[in-house]
């Protein structure tokens, strides 16, 4: 019989219980009882353990190529995505392959040949690339117009499409593709033939800016985004569109096929992120600015928050969220780009026309949208 079960003991008496354990009479330590736990719990308590142990999963990785003297605005979305959170928040760690060659070029076959994922391009050297037998699909826009516009003086007396004919146009390079192939359809959609104007070198923002200015050109064709600080800045321009297409967007982010079939669930996350940027500049310019900003290692000083602010405010009915209720942000127009290629090859800006599913896809974009809308609103307007 266990002594510890027995008659009462003395005060301050000991007993060794049936475990070996001395102590108090008529005591069984607690612990020596062993915890049972029910089933679900047990398992509970080791799943919790586990997870609280096990190493934290690295982000997917992106690459955007770019070129290192690309304007600011032009890497606007991306930058304010990175800045924002919106990355981070959609377990991405996105960092940039800079390339230094004129053009969009060297980004796109770094993109072609795998070395980097994305690539931030117009549609017309895509469709250059493709001609070459290189692959490149773009699967977001990046505007929710056409990019490049046509830019006169505000006192020329150069006042519709049409008083180009003799005048010299300026692009950021006659041998580049982009820029003379938006001339070449722009002024052939109101009868004027290459042979009727000529197309000049005029370089990047200051430099073409000087030229347009000295009256070394007449125009300059450049993407929106390269006027905006000029003008939000003072400098007086009349902006001209493409007759037909100018509500098309024709630039976006474009990735191999093979990119996009080895980390198609890492640009669906990244879609997600540029469109959240975009809406951010809809909904809260002063934090996107600030974002922005961040990103691109910049001050963020009063004077640089309302100067990119106020580019950004500008420059809002151009970007994809110009609409914040739509429910495809980012999405091309499959038949807009269809009748801009077949414009390029009927003007001989390209050889041939192709189909506009060899160069566009909207795969990511239903994706893209897909998020609480009224509560990113809130936050976003709440944003610092």
């Amino acid at each position: 019989m266990d002594p510890c079960q027995g008659p009462p003991k003395p005060p301050g008496g000991l007993c060794r219980s049936s475990l070996g354990y001395p102590g108090p009479a008529l005591r069984r330590p607690m612990w020596n009882k062993p915890l049972r736990l029910p089933l679900p719990a047990s398992l509970l308590v080791c799943i919790s353990l586990l997870l609280a142990h096990a190493p934290a999963q690295a982000a997917d990785s992106l690459t955007v190529a770019r070129e290192a003297n690309t304007p600011p605005l032009m890497n606007a979305l991306n930058l304010i995505a990175e800045g924002a959170g919106y990355y981070k928040e959609a377990d991405l760690t996105v960092t940039a392959y800079l390339t230094h060659g004129p053009g969009s070029r060297e980004a796109m076959l770094a993109c072609a040949s795998g070395k980097a994922d994305i690539c931030p391009v117009g549609i017309e050297p895509i469709i250059g690339l493709h001609a070459e037998g290189m692959s490149l699909k773009m699967f977001l826009s990046r505007a929710s117009k056409f990019g490049y516009v046509i830019a006169v003086p505000q006192d020329s007396p150069i006042r519709t499409l049409t008083d180009f004919k003799g005048k010299t146009l300026g692009v950021h390079s006659a041998s580049g593709v982009a820029g003379v192939a938006a001339t070449i359809a722009s002024l052939s959609g109101v009868g004027l033939t290459s042979s009727d104007y000529k197309i000049v070198t005029i370089g990047m923002q200051s430099q073409a800016m000087d030229l347009l200015a000295s009256g070394k050109a007449d125009a300059a064709v450049l993407p929106l985004y390269e006027l905006i600080p000029f003008m939000v800045a003072g400098t007086k321009l009349r902006i001209m569109r493409h007759p037909t297409l100018g509500e098309f967007s024709n630039a976006g982010y474009a990735a191999s096929p093979q990119e996009m079939a080895s980390k198609g669930d890492a640009l669906k996350r990244f879609s997600r992120a540029i469109v959240k940027a975009a809406l951010l500049i809809r909904y809260n310019p002063k934090a996107a600015a600030r974002a922005l900003l961040t990103a691109d290692g910049k001050p963020v000083d009063e004077e640089s928050l309302k100067a990119k602010t106020a580019q950004l405010v500008a420059w809002q009915e151009d970007l994809p969220a110009s609409d914040p209720d739509n429910k495809r942000i980012g999405e091309m127009s499959m038949s807009g780009m269809q009748a801009y290629i077949n414009l390029l090859a009927d003007s001989g800006a390209i050889k041939a026309a192709i189909p506009v599913s060899e160069v566009v896809t909207d795969q990511y974009v239903a994706f893209a949208n897909d998020f609480d809308r009224k509560a990113f609103e809130q936050s976003a307007k709440a944003a610092r």
